[in-house]
């Protein structure tokens, strides 16, 4: 397991990229706004996408548990944020804002997936990131599971399969 930085600026929250299906199966939507909550009530900042399906369920959930949601856009549009995020960062460099999203994150978890989501659990991966990813529903996360996408790192994705086994895993990883 990757390990989160500690000689940071001791105030700095932790940062959780959550990443997912941009068209999301009921359950898929409904676990998404219940890793949110999780992540606003463990303290955590969470980053995504800042649209909408999974990432807009993330934020609706964070900003329910009184947190705080970043969204990285991929247009110079304010407009195209969803209703949830608390703060709105417009990149206009379309999928590349990708790399920035997981960059942003101490820590990545993947629930679902398409394309962009691959592309992110690519990038968590090539920079040494944590990531955990979603068993429950069809995509990328559920593919990749308990999975090395290659001999350079020797931990693998870490599969969880409800939302409270999750925050047993990633509960220790957060700064308090």
């Amino acid at each position: 397991m990757a390990l989160i930085p500690t000689n940071m600026n001791e105030k700095r929250k932790t940062q959780i990229t959550v990443i997912g299906d941009s068209k999301p199966e009921l359950e898929t939507e409904r676990i998404a706004l219940e890793v949110g909550e999780m992540i606003g009530k463990l303290g955590a900042i969470a980053i995504t996408g800042g649209r909408g399906g999974v990432m807009k369920a993330v934020a609706k959930g964070i900003d329910k548990a009184g947190g705080i949601c970043v969204g990285i856009l991929p247009t110079n549009e304010f407009s195209e944020s969803n209703a949830y995020n608390h703060i709105v960062i417009p990149t206009d460099i379309g999928h590349a804002r990708n790399s920035i999203t997981v960059m942003a994150g101490d820590l990545v978890i993947a629930i679902g997936g398409g394309a962009g989501t691959l592309s992110e659990i690519s990038f968590a991966w090539i920079y040494g990131k944590t990531v955990f990813a979603y068993e429950g529903s069809e995509g990328w996360s559920k593919a990749l599971a308990n999975q090395r996408l290659d001999e350079k790192r020797r931990d693998q994705i870490i599969g969880f399969k409800s939302v409270s086994e999750l925050e047993k895993k990633i509960k220790p990883l957060i700064r308090r």
